[in-house]
């Protein structure tokens, strides 16, 4: 197991930080009572993207990018504004080798993420620039609405997903996907294929997709192009990839794949998407996949902003610790949620009012009838019956948690202590960044 080492002794105690919206927030912890602080644990030193962006694109899996797409139909793929990426310089040192392009289609990938943010028009303004700066007349910037534009039917799914996607992704020679690694509850890892599904189809795909996340296989460290034959069970993931294929047909795929910290690089791979992202994969398993021993006592920060902006966005952050908490354990969440509950309403609707049901009632009802938005709820649930506690330090107002069987923590200081006078031997893990983590 790594184990971080960011703590400060003072006297008989510990300061452990984590990171809590754009700061910090601190716990004093008895040092015999912290079991393990855990965080990404890179097994190289995070470097400055540009210049590893420009090493990686001159040494590809396969064929050089310049090649690749010259006289092509080409579509550049970027992750929307809900990521913490170096978005410009990704677009800079892609859109620079795409010059000999026959046309360039940039779409940013929102998924069912609401499309009118500012981190979207940004990326937006970035991809404008880039394309004029650099000479490129044939182009057009698309921020994907998965409700509002023309969708195209590809075919369905060996499950029996109807893929319709973004009529501007379709008929390319040539498909460019920069992606920022990381693990992912339900669909394995983040990577290249989440940018064709979720990334540019209809609602109503996603929503089918993404009810398969109901299924104990879809789950973090499972993704059919892990490099563990094992590990290569999920159906989710599995069907995110058949998409992906039917949307691209007879196009070729090129990926810009990175794991980054702080929007720093600490790894980086170009070309062939299934080598580069099987490669990813066993980095990602390295740096950031734990085993540990279980406690009854666990604290989390999903990793400060964007990671804790909404409590939608940090629900993530216990899926993958989850497995560090004993059954009818306490957790304590710290997460700011400066955008509020959830990112626009019909995910607060299948969310958050979903979850302020009774328990039972929630499981029950999502079983019987998803909805896209659901498993988050769902998962919600479930974490709920097998913990004594889910404390919650946030912004958010008091009612707004323990309206959905959560107690709001405005000193969080005091829950660490109360776990302490109840029993002087608990034995606490503390995770930070923890919306890139896995715990097994």
């Amino acid at each position: 197991m790594k184990v971080g080492r960011q703590v400060e002794e003072e006297g008989w105690k510990i300061e452990v930080r984590v990171k809590y919206g754009r700061g910090a927030a601190s716990l004093d912890i008895p040092e015999g009572n912290v079991a393990a602080q855990i965080y990404p644990n890179p097994d190289s030193t995070a470097r400055q993207p540009a210049e590893e962006f420009e090493k990686a694109l001159g040494n590809p899996v396969g064929e050089l990018l310049e090649e690749l797409c010259t006289g092509s139909k080409t579509c550049f793929l970027v992750e929307d504004g809900t990521r913490s990426e170096p978005y410009r310089e990704i677009i800079d040192t892609i859109v620079r080798r795409l010059k000999n392009a026959e046309s360039l289609t940039c779409i940013i990938t929102t998924g069912s993420h609401e499309p009118d943010e500012e981190g979207n028009h940004r990326i937006e303004a970035m991809l404008r620039e880039a394309c004029e700066d650099y000479k490129i007349k044939n182009y057009s910037v698309i921020i994907h609405d998965c409700l509002k534009h023309p969708h195209e039917y590809v075919g369905a799914t060996t499950r029996g997903t109807e893929v319709y996607t973004n009529r501007y992704a379709l008929g390319h020679d040539l498909y460019v996907v920069a992606s920022d690694m990381k693990n992912h509850y339900f669909a394995g890892y983040s990577n290249s294929i989440k940018n064709f599904l979720p990334g540019i189809c209809s609602f109503r795909t996603i929503e089918m997709n993404h009810s398969l996340s109901l299924k104990p296989e879809s789950t973090f460290g499972a993704h059919p192009w892990h490099p563990d034959p094992s590990r290569r069970t999920n159906p989710l993931a599995d069907d995110m990839l058949e998409a992906m294929n039917m949307i691209t047909a007879h196009g070729s795929i090129f990926t810009l794949a990175m794991i980054t910290m702080d929007c720093k690089v600490v790894w980086c791979r170009v070309g062939d998407i299934r080598r580069v992202t099987t490669e990813g994969i066993g980095v990602i398993d390295r740096n950031t996949g734990f085993h540990v021993v279980p406690t009854d006592y666990i604290v989390v920060s999903p990793g400060g902003y964007p990671q804790d902006n909404t409590l939608y966005n940090a629900q993530r952050a216990l899926e993958l610790t989850k497995n560090a908490v004993k059954p009818g354990g306490e957790i304590l969440l710290l997460a700011e949620c400066a955008d509020g509950i959830a990112p626009g309403r019909a995910a607060k609707e299948h969310f958050y009012d979903e979850l302020a049901r009774p328990i039972p009632e929630v499981l029950e009802g999502i079983r019987r009838e998803y909805k896209l938005y659901t498993h988050k709820a769902y998962k919600f649930a479930e974490l709920l019956t097998r913990t004594q506690a889910v404390h919650v330090h946030t912004k958010l107002d008091d009612d707004v948690i323990t309206k959905i069987h959560m107690l709001p923590a405005s000193e969080p200081q005091q829950v660490i202590d109360r776990w302490i006078e109840e029993d002087p031997n608990a034995q606490i893990i503390v995770f930070d960044d923890a919306n890139k983590l896995a715990v097994y």
